[in-house]
């Protein structure tokens, strides 16, 4: 005996992953771009902190003035790596939940977009476990990063509803999938 159990229409079965979950995907993707912007920031405030605290040339202290200025310069532009794709993911995200939202983009772009995301998190994972740093936290806090900015960044692509603030995402998603590969293998190697 086979029971069927009938499934109304317009219900969460009937729909596409996407389409059902939409509310919730678009806040997983802003809460993304909100962290990669917040840690931005605070990436930035340790670097101006830095380079104000610097403290004077010392016989001993040389080496700590000289890194410090370093790391005001690194700080400012992993601020700016990180930050500024996440600006422009929270743009395109913009309107993404109101009444009848519908994504600016085609869904084959919004498919490779996606795809090109995943892709890239899935390499950056083998490669953080292959090649990766003795520190088990600075793996993870790196694999962390590249996830955060790539996923929010092709959800921000792909719900964005307007088109010339989703073709921005895409192409900053684009070049920090390029980077992230770049710095994989070219710079891991």
């Amino acid at each position: 005996m086979t029971t069927q159990i009938e499934v109304a229409e317009g219900t969460p079965a009937d729909r596409p992953f996407t389409v059902a979950h939409h509310r919730a995907l678009v806040i997983g993707s802003r809460t993304a771009m909100l962290m990669l912007l917040i840690a931005a920031l605070a990436v930035l405030g340790l670097g101006i902190f830095a380079l104000i605290r610097g403290d004077g040339p010392e016989v001993e202290g040389i080496l700590r003035t000289l890194f410090g200025k370093v790391f005001a310069v690194v700080a400012g532009s992993m601020a700016a790596v990180l930050g500024i794709p996440a600006a422009i993911g929270l743009a395109a995200m913009s309107g993404a939940n109101t009444e009848g939202a519908v994504p600016a983009l085609g869904a084959t772009p919004r498919r490779f977009i996606v795809a090109a995301a995943l892709i890239t998190v899935g390499i950056a994972a083998i490669s953080v476990v292959l090649d990766g740093t003795s520190s088990l936290l600075v793996n993870l806090g790196l694999l962390g990063l590249v996830a955060l900015m790539l996923l929010g960044l092709a959800g921000a692509v792909s719900f964005s509803p307007h088109r010339w603030r989703a073709t921005l995402a895409a192409i900053a998603l684009v070049l920090a999938a390029l980077g992230t590969l770049w710095v994989t293998f070219a710079v891991g190697r």
